[in-house]
């Protein structure tokens, strides 16, 4: 009798050791800073975040991943696979942790966005849930899974190059990623708005007597326009060359849907 429980005493210390390692084998290993396991991007959105994450990581030396997977099982939460994942991974420079993970699990019905210990001055928990609640969130309830994960991936580079005294425009980017209308900040309305009244400003002296006067004697800022001397860079397409080797320690948000 001492002999089976001995023995069955020692298969369960064995069973608690190799179970960790059990698990940690189903994890995927990453193929770029988008992994789109369960199949839910299209090609053009998955683009996007992956030139996104790579400008953020050339131009602030963050690391942003995006993944999906059918089931987080044999992990009890999301939480508990998303850290699994973004240590196995090493996402986020090592020594800095300046990584962040948005992680969904279509069996289970639930998204979290994980973030490094670096990261979390530029994305603590609230803001965290407030990026799933307003950009992920809703468009997830409609089906669009695709579009919720793009703009939940640039609601977080945005934040992240806040903290940095920087906006997405500064980051090299295309002009199709970075966000015109639909921004949930009230910002990125005033530009277009004061560009449409300036243009119709400009037409209105033109067409008027005093507004030639103006354009031929002084008036510099109309006869150059806008855009005339701005534009925006393009990525350099630095490429995916592997994660840095962050660590995480549980900061972040999940919500189900």
């Amino acid at each position: 009798m001492k002999k089976l429980i001995s023995r069955a005493f020692f298969l369960f210390v064995l069973a608690c050791c190799l179970l960790p390692c059990l698990a940690a084998q189903q994890l995927p290993k990453p193929s770029g800073f988008v992994n789109d396991f369960a199949k839910v991007m299209n090609a053009q959105d998955a683009k996007t975040v992956e030139t996104l994450a790579a400008a953020v990581k050339e131009k602030i030396g963050a690391e942003l991943a995006l993944v999906t997977v059918e089931s987080y099982a044999p992990y009890a939460t999301i939480g508990e696979y998303s850290i699994a994942l973004a240590e196995a991974w090493g996402v986020g420079e090592r020594g800095k942790d300046s990584g962040v993970l948005l992680v969904l699990a279509m069996a289970e019905r639930e998204v979290r966005i994980e973030v490094g210990y670096g990261l979390e001055g530029a994305i603590p928990d609230s803001v965290a849930g407030r990026i799933l609640d307003t950009a992920v969130i809703p468009a997830f309830r409609q089906g669009d899974f695709s579009g919720g994960l793009r703009e939940g991936c640039r609601d977080i580079a945005a934040y992240v190059a806040k903290e940095k005294g920087l906006e997405l425009a500064e980051l090299n980017l295309p002009d199709n990623i970075i966000r015109s209308s639909g921004s949930s900040s009230p910002e990125g309305i005033i530009f277009p708005v004061f560009f449409f009244f300036m243009i119709i400003f400009i037409a209105i002296l033109r067409s008027s007597i005093l507004g030639r006067r103006l354009l031929r004697t002084g008036g510099g800022v109309f006869r150059g326009g806008f855009g005339s001397g701005s534009s925006f860079g393009r990525s350099g397409g630095g490429g995916f060359g592997g994660f840095g080797g962050g660590s995480f320690g549980g900061g972040g948000a999940s919500r189900r849907f």
